[in-house]
């Protein structure tokens, strides 16, 4: 049985390790004292699929794993944006809130905005989101990511007073030091709506429940849990590390790492090319468990690598760019 060490009890420590243990490999998590897991996972999230996978790949879907202690998801049906205003994820509610408080106008511009950004969020999946990032890939895509745009320029030339800052929270850091691409989670929160984790009787319960079900899924899975380090093991799996300073402008996460860092040396978290969302966390985790398991075993456990993009993609930016410039960002700029 390949014994690995997994240095750091971050969420996605927890979630390699958890992987790992379930497909045979002799896991030891280091960690100190302190609790397991972040202390302040947002209650109200999007994109639930990484946390259902995670449960499913380690031995229990989350449905089940929530269902004992008396717990669900349940989705969200709006959010609270600008001074009052609650702006649901479905887009038909969306367009209908947003034509009744800010005109038709803004309701358009702002679905035409989410459309593109669709279409980057479908270029961005399998750029260390659901893959390994790609170099050549990644510059073949620079206009679908509108690269060389800022979260916050994508903001200022929406205009909008309440959107704008809306655009600017889906920043993952500094909005105008983020790639304008991770606006596209504001796509993502439209498609797969908002969840929470709840009572069955609907009471809002708060993240950490996962937290806590994930701690216990490692108990089940038999996973070591010290503040010790093994004399000696296959594989490390570092779930911390820094991202490197003195970066300028919205170029920083195609620097990032991989999974595979040297010989038996591997990495996950916020400081890999999957970012810093929680999606993102538990998604480098994912890869980081395929590339361990595949080098130690020769065998692949990635799911199949199909294209997830949906249809042959006609515009290379937002609307309204002209196909031979580089992208200049939100909807009708020209």
């Amino acid at each position: 049985m390949p014994a690995v060490t997994v240095r750091g009890g971050t969420l996605a420590g927890m979630a390699v390790a958890a992987r790992l243990a379930k497909v045979g490999h002799d896991v030891t998590l280091v960690h100190d004292d302190g609790p397991l897991g972040p202390e302040n996972l947002p209650d109200v999230f999007t994109f639930p699929a990484p946390w259902r996978d995670l449960f499913t790949k380690s031995g229990r879907t989350l449905a089940a794993e929530l269902a004992r202690t008396g717990h669900e998801l349940t989705a969200v049906a709006a959010r609270p944006v600008g001074d009052g205003l609650l702006l649901p994820a479905e887009r038909g509610g969306q367009f209908a809130v947003l034509s009744e408080a800010f005109g038709t106008a803004v309701a358009e511009r702002w679905r035409d905005l989410l459309d593109a950004l669709d279409d980057v969020w479908q270029a961005r999946r399998p750029l260390g989101l659901e893959q390994e990032f790609d170099a050549a890939r990644f510059r073949a895509a620079r206009k679908e990511l509108w690269w060389g745009t800022s979260v916050e320029r994508l903001a200022r030339r929406f205009g909008h007073p309440v959107l704008a800052q809306v655009i600017r929270q889906s920043a993952e850091g500094e909005p105008r030091r983020s790639p304008a691409d991770e606006a596209m989670w504001l796509a993502v929160e439209r498609t797969f709506g908002l969840w929470q984790v709840t009572t069955t009787a609907g009471e809002p319960a708060g993240s950490g429940v996962l937290v806590t079900a994930l701690t216990e899924r490692l108990r089940t899975r038999k996973v070591t849990v010290t503040d010790r380090e093994p004399a000696s093991c296959d594989a490390v799996v570092t779930a911390h590390g820094p991202l490197p300073r003195g970066w300028r402008g919205p170029h920083p996460w195609p620097r990032r790492t991989g999974s595979r860092v040297g010989p038996g040396r591997y990495t996950c978290g916020d400081h890999t090319h999957a970012g810093r969302t929680v999606a993102g966390q538990l998604l480098s985790a994912a890869l980081a468990a395929y590339a361990v398991h595949l080098d130690l075993t020769g065998e692949n456990i990635h799911p199949t690598n199909k294209d997830r993009r949906r249809g042959k993609r006609t515009r290379p930016g937002p609307p309204g760019e002209q196909p031979h410039h580089g992208p200049t960002g939100p909807p009708g700029e020209g």
